[in-house]
């Protein structure tokens, strides 16, 4: 019994050793483009996006302002710049 045993922690020591680096590696990964993406690139498209609100008149910007539409864009606009800027660390990745 203390055979098996000690034969089935091997095997999960192993399984970690070989699939938790890269688990780990994608994870840091996700969490270095999520801070790169808001640190960025968020600040920029949402000045572009309230310069853009601005021109609306007064009424629709209340309407829109307490639909919360500008919190649906804002997620809509860092889901949109995670996934470009995922793609472009990616392909720098795998061509190196």
């Amino acid at each position: 019994m203390p055979a098996i045993i000690g034969a089935l922690v091997a095997m999960l020591i192993q399984a970690l050793r070989q699939y938790l680096p890269g688990i780990i590696g994608r994870i840091l990964l996700a969490f270095g483009i999520t801070l790169a993406v808001h640190e960025v690139a968020m600040p920029q498209l949402k000045a572009f996006i309230q310069a853009k609100m601005g021109a609306l008149p007064a009424v629709i910007y209340a309407y829109v302002d307490a639909t919360g539409f500008g919190l649906a864009v804002t997620m809509i606009l860092s889901a949109v710049a995670a996934g470009v800027a995922q793609r472009a660390f990616l392909s720098k990745l795998s061509s190196s």
